[in-house]
């Protein structure tokens, strides 16, 4: 699956890809709930990627072509009750956060600790506080959705590498922490390595919604966020470049 000239080969890449479209078709029968939407950014419906067809010719396929399951022809059948489509962490009481201002305060914030360097090395747990935007928004702006940004993620392209990331993860009790069961969490990056790549480094970025986390934690009301970066693996060469919280569209996400 690593090695992408070689992967379509693998019986494992169609049961892969088929439920990674099965996911998407999932996903889209959420739009209208919750904020759910496609994106709608030109950059984004205009990405368009190189394959060879099935007369092995190379042919082009944009994004925008690919969202309507009517043109694509096939659909999928659930049997059953899906539980983790209505499935959410259970939210934490006030009393169970520790919400003294003092053990957020005593955090750097991401200025401090990125403003030194172009780059952080994450080889160990980074934790940061990272300003919200205003809390006194207004209507229109509390229509758009609260994203963290994680960028300039720097890595090599034959690596596996993974770290999960936590907003708010405050200790409830000594020795606990917040674990990917928690509200707290947030959502992991990884990539899977191109065993082909040698060392060619990768640069990207990732995105997070902070709603529900935020309405799930009890800590709307808090004017910075503890963003909490957690290497799994790779971590060796792996390096942030900037994190920041920001207000997008919710069909931006």
């Amino acid at each position: 699956m690593g090695a992408f000239y070689s992967a379509g080969f693998d019986p494992l890449f169609y049961v892969h890809h088929a439920n990674v479209d099965r996911m998407w078709k999932l996903w889209k029968d959420l739009q209208g709930k919750d904020g759910v939407k496609e994106p709608e950014c030109n950059d984004w419906k205009d990405a368009s990627y190189v394959f060879y067809d099935e007369n092995q010719e190379l042919v082009r396929v944009y994004n925008k072509d690919c969202v309507d399951m009517d043109k694509l022809k096939y659909g999928f059948i659930e049997k059953g009750v899906l539980q983790w489509r209505t499935s959410r962490p259970p939210r934490r009481k006030t009393t169970e956060q520790v919400t003294s201002s003092s053990n957020v305060e005593q955090l750097p914030t991401v200025d401090e600790v990125m403003m030194k360097l172009p780059a952080v090395k994450l080889d160990k747990i980074l934790k940061v506080r990272v300003k919200r935007p205003a809390l006194d928004r207004t209507d229109e702006e509390k229509k758009l959705n609260e994203i963290l940004v994680i960028s300039g993620i720097e890595f090599p392209g034959n690596t596996f590498v993974k770290f999960d990331v936590f907003v708010n993860d405050h200790k409830l009790k000594d020795g606990i922490v917040a674990t990917p069961c928690d509200p707290e969490f947030a959502g992991s990056f990884a990539h899977i390595p191109d065993l082909l790549m040698s060392k060619m480094s990768m640069r990207t970025e990732v995105r997070f919604g902070l709603k529900e986390l935020l309405d799930d934690t009890n800590t709307e009301d808090q004017s910075h966020a503890m963003v909490t970066l957690v290497p799994r693996n790779g971590y060796e060469n792996l390096k942030v470049g900037r994190i920041k919280i920001k207000l997008v569209p919710l069909s931006s996400n």
